[in-house]
C-alpha cells in the first residue's frame, strides 16, 4: 500500500469529518421531521423551499431529485400540514410557486433556532472571517462536486 502524502491525509480527514457531519445532520433532521410530523423527504423539500424563498413544483422536483408525480404528493402533504402553500404567479397565471408558511417558521424555530444560535457563538469565537471564507469555499467546492456526480448518476439511470 502506497504511503499517503501529508496533504492527502488531510484531504482524507476532511472527507471523513464531512461524512460524519452529514450523518449527524441527517440524524438531527430525522428527529426534527418526527417532531414536525412530516417524513424525511417532505422535510428536505421544506428546506429547499425555505432556502429558495419559493419555487415552482418543477424546480423543487429537480432540486430534490424527485419525479413530478412524487413532488405533487409532497406538496399536497405539506399543504395539509400547513407548512407550505401554492400561489399563482401574478405575471403568469399558469405558473404556481410553492412557499413555506408562517406556521412552518414558527414550528421550525423551536427546533433550529438553538442550533443556529450555537453555530453563531461557536463559529464566531473559533474562526476568523478569513477562515470562514475558506470554509465557505470548501463547502461550495464539495457542493459542486456532488452536483456533478448527481448528474452522472442520473445520466447512468437513463
Amino acid at each position: 500500500m502506497a504511503k499517503r502524502s501529508p496533504k492527502q491525509a488531510k484531504v482524507d480527514d476532511v472527507v471523513d469529518e464531512f461524512r460524519v457531519s452529514g450523518t449527524q445532520d441527517r440524524a438531527f433532521d430525522n428527529l426534527a421531521a418526527q417532531r414536525l410530523g412530516v417524513n424525511q423527504t417532505d422535510l428536505e423539500c421544506l428546506s429547499i423551499i425555505q432556502r429558495s424563498g419559493g419555487l415552482t413544483a418543477g424546480e423543487l422536483a429537480a432540486e430534490a431529485g424527485l419525479t413530478s408525480g412524487a413532488i405533487t404528493g409532497v406538496i399536497d402533504r405539506l399543504e395539509r400540514t400547513g407548512f407550505a402553500g401554492r400561489a399563482r404567479d401574478p405575471a403568469d397565471r399558469r405558473k404556481v410557486t410553492v412557499s413555506v408558511t408562517p406556521a412552518f417558521f414558527a414550528a421550525a424555530d423551536a427546533i433550529w433556532a438553538p442550533v443556529k444560535q450555537d453555530w453563531d457563538t461557536v463559529l464566531a469565537a473559533r474562526f476568523t472571517a478569513q477562515q470562514l471564507d475558506t470554509v465557505i469555499a470548501f463547502l461550495r467546492a464539495t457542493n459542486e462536486v456532488t452536483r456533478r456526480h448527481l448528474e452522472r448518476v442520473r445520466d447512468d439511470e437513463r
